[in-house]
């Protein structure tokens, strides 16, 4: 769990100096007999499908008394006065304490699926700690356990310049030297000794390590329990070829023979064998030695950024717009360069295209004459643009080594296809497939491949059938998307409790009209009904 102060005024305000940070993974052992169900409860929306494994996902019990008691100790502002649930994220319970002095504090509780459950908190813990020695703002860590037992103005491109100079050793996660946290024989040293001016840190040396990546990825479902790698990896070959091995080994373990969801059983029929996805990998790994620059390459640099930032992770002063706090550190990872440059959630480019010049976007010609719904999303699409071109600006004023990894042309392909390559076998193969074809296509421009005969090869009449598929593939995905947007239902079902009357309605009315165009047509009828994507289905992880 995590404790930060809260300001008067606006949540997303400044935390000015009394941020503080409390990480405690436990409280699990009892609870408050007077304690209202509702907090320990999801009930900030509902799901359209499989709510019930969702909400239990989401149920995380806990003895308030002993937290009470945890928060008067770390806090110190008197006796807990009352406790308040503020949100609920996907992968935490926000909490607002009122201590009895009127002085307020934020309280973040993850959930059973806000894994690795042991390294999650801990990394988290010891990774604001460093960058708070960065002068980056971030709450300050005041204690924390990693474990159930527990009883109970800053520009933001300046703060990602900061990031990018941190002269890191080792790909995986940060974590406190000396600790019990992790295994001494998992422990690699933050960074080269003679780059520790560079930095700016105190005694880092002795502080903090490296240890195994607290990605998500490498620990949910039957995962926490292969014998794989995890890092800390020295070359960023071996991450690639363990993000590949991971899913090898849990699909030859766990996966079996799976048919997909309506439309997408219409571009591959009946049931698709997991051997094709590993042979797909076998593939990917096949590429992993040229995909990156040679070890030492600037854009092969083990580097870290924020996991997720979106606005609501971003705290500002209202009265100076200075950014004074970035919250949500979980799951932070160092990886190569080019692996995590890209533009933040926050700061997004809304056109697929990426400007060729440094032009600054305009509002459509025709503005003046559009409705008024139509000047609202001129409105939105122009603040997103324009978020995007001083993002590039001042990338390119104060972090010329992010500017130069996004200027790599195949960026986004190797992105994709290392993405891709770490996703569980869900009957899909067309998705890792595509990136596979992409990549080879690349090839020469790939950065170590002079006179290197490519690997992996496509047969034409292979390749032909399958780029009919895919574009098929595409349109299914865009025709979902609609569906979603339509609805207002997120990709794991989730609506808002007011709207979920009329989604479940809307579900039925959608799932009708598709079975009235199939017009008695008994094969598109099965698919309809044995794959309609918004019914509840079988999870397997």
């Amino acid at each position: 769990m995590l404790l930060a102060a809260k300001p008067a005024g606006v949540l997303r305000s400044s935390l000015g100096n009394k941020s503080i940070h409390l990480q405690v993974r436990g409280y699990l052992r009892g609870m408050s007999t007077k304690a209202s169900e509702d907090i320990f409860t999801y009930t900030s929306g509902r799901y359209v499908f499989n709510e019930s494994l969702r909400k239990k996902e989401r149920y995380v019990r806990f003895d308030i008394n002993a937290f009470k008691k945890l928060a008067v100790r770390h806090i110190n502002h008197g006796k807990v006065a009352d406790i308040t649930k503020l949100a609920e994220g996907g992968f935490n319970r926000v909490f607002l304490l009122t201590m009895e002095d009127g002085f307020q504090a934020i309280a973040k509780m993850p959930y059973q699926t806000a894994l690795p459950k042991y390294y999650a908190t801990a990394s988290e813990a010891a990774t604001m700690e460093l960058l708070r020695t960065m002068n980056i703002p971030v709450p300050n860590v005041l204690g924390y356990s990693a474990s159930s037992d527990n009883p109970a103005g800053v520009d933001f491109v300046e703060i990602e310049k900061t990031l990018f100079s941190l002269p890191f050793s080792s790909i995986g996660s940060v974590y406190f030297y000396f600790k019990s946290d992790i295994p001494a024989e998992l422990q690699a040293p933050l960074h080269d000794v003679p780059s520790l001016s560079q930095s700016g840190g105190q005694n880092i040396p002795d502080k903090f390590c490296i240890g195994p990546l607290a990605d998500y990825m490498f620990w949910y479902g039957k995962r926490a329990g292969l014998d794989i790698s995890r890092g800390p990896w020295n070359s960023s070959t071996a991450y690639l070829r363990s993000i590949a091995d991971k899913e090898i080994e849990w699909t030859q373990q766990y996966g079996r023979t799976l048919e997909l969801q309506f439309p997408h059983n219409g571009v591959l029929t009946g049931k698709q064998n997991p051997d094709r996805y590993v042979d797909l990998l076998r593939k990917y790994l096949a590429l992993v030695p040229y995909l990156l620059p040679r070890e030492g390459s600037e854009l092969n640099t083990p580097t870290l950024r924020h996991p997720d930032l979106n606005p609501n992770n971003i705290f500002v002063d209202p009265e100076t717009c200075e950014i004074t706090c970035l919250i949500d550190w979980q799951h932070t990872t160092i990886e190569p360069r080019l692996l995590v440059a890209g533009y933040p959630r926050a700061f997004e480019n809304p056109d697929t295209d990426e400007p060729l010049d440094l032009e600054e976007p305009t509002l459509p010609p025709e503005y003046d004459s559009l409705e008024s719904d139509e000047k609202a999303e001129a409105d939105e699409l122009y603040r997103r643009m324009l978020m995007t071109h001083y993002y590039r600006i001042y990338t390119g004023v104060f972090n010329k080594p992010h500017l130069n990894a996004l200027r790599d042309p195949l960026l986004n392909p190797r992105k994709h296809l290392v993405d891709r390559a770490g996703r569980q076998w869900s009957g899909n193969t067309i998705t890792l497939k595509g990136a596979l074809v992409r990549m080879v296509d690349y090839w020469d421009q790939l950065p170590e491949t002079k006179g290197i005969e490519c690997p992996v090869k496509f047969d034409i009449p292979d390749l032909d059938e399958f780029l009919k598929q895919e574009e098929m593939w595409l349109c299914f995905n865009a025709v979902v998307n609609h569906w979603r947007d339509e609805l207002s239902i997120s990709e794991d079902g989730w609506v808002s409790n007011e709207n979920y009357e009329a989604a479940m309605k809307g579900v039925q009315r959608l799932k009708q009209d598709m079975l009235n165009k199939a017009e008695g047509d008994e094969e598109d009828i099965i698919l309809i009904n044995k794959g309609w994507p918004f019914d509840d289905h079988e999870e397997i992880s």
